[in-house]
């Protein structure tokens, strides 16, 4: 996979809050993309003590904004390492890390935020068992999940760039 295309898909996926003219955040990239995997991997095993209680329609969006913000970053790290392609199997690993992240913030969840954030989830892990990752998230599964999260996450005062 190329690696424009990973990019472009990072940027589709993080740009879909600009159709609400909501500002994009941005995200320092770590210095190594194997650092970056190794300690996305780690997080996302590890159990947090709020996925357990009901959470709030703000704390969920706090969490998937986590979320986002790790796949941003892993996009950044890929594209200053000067690769120019993305081996799928990479692609994989982020969009199901991504979708490990989302599911972690969604337990104990139950409103229509966690409902569109799961519909993001199974849209992530779709796209990660197609042979181009990069164009099966491309769908409208996903712009639809998208901004519907931003939607019901400006609602909650919590700015989200899916």
């Amino acid at each position: 996979m190329r690696l424009a295309s990973v990019v472009l898909l990072g940027v589709s996926l993080m740009g879909l809050a600009a159709c609400g003219d909501e500002a994009a955040t941005e995200v320092a990239a770590p210095a190594a993309a194997t650092t970056a995997s190794a300690t996305a991997a780690t997080s996302a095993a590890e159990p947090t003590a709020t996925a357990v209680a009901s959470k709030t329609d703000k704390e969920l969006c706090e969490e998937a904004n986590k979320a986002v913000d790790a796949f941003k970053t892993a996009i950044l790290t890929l594209a200053q390492s000067g690769a120019e392609e993305i081996a799928p199997a990479d692609a994989k690993a982020m969009l199901e890390d991504f979708a490990a992240k989302l599911t972690t913030a969604t337990e104990g969840a139950d409103s229509e935020i966690a409902t569109a954030i799961k519909a993001q989830i199974a849209a992530s892990e779709k796209a990660a068992k197609a042979a181009d990752p990069a164009a099966a998230l491309d769908s409208e599964e996903t712009a639809k999940s998208s901004k519907e999260i931003n939607a019901g996450c400006k609602k909650a005062g919590v700015t989200t760039n899916f």
